[in-house]
C-alpha cells in the first residue's frame, strides 16, 4: 500500500476536526518543501555571527546601567526566600 492511500485509510476514522488537522500539516509540509534551502556552511554561519555580535557591540545596549549588580537585581526581582535570613 502507497503512503497516499495509507494515509487516507487512517484519517477517514479520525473526527473532522482532526482530519483538517491532517490536512494541514499536509500543506505545512508541501509550503515548507517548496522552499529553496538556505543551507550554510560553518564558515558563513561563523562570518555572519561575528557580524551580529559587532553590530551589538556598535549598539552598545548596556550603555545606561551605571550599576550592574542593582540592574541585576530589579532584573531578576530577587526576595528573600521563606525561612532564611
Amino acid at each position: 500500500m502507497n503512503y497516499p492511500a495509507l494515509i487516507a485509510e487512517h484519517a477517514q476514522h479520525l473526527k473532522p476536526a482532526e482530519q483538517k488537522e491532517v490536512m494541514d500539516f499536509i500543506l505545512f509540509l508541501e509550503q515548507r518543501a517548496s522552499q529553496p534551502r538556505t543551507d550554510i556552511d560553518d564558515e558563513e554561519r561563523k562570518r555572519r555571527l561575528g557580524e551580529a555580535l559587532h553590530q551589538l557591540q556598535l549598539a552598545n545596549p548596556f550603555k545606561d546601567i551605571t550599576d550592574p549588580v542593582a540592574w541585576q537585581r530589579e532584573i531578576r526581582k530577587d526576595r528573600p526566600l521563606p525561612g532564611r535570613d
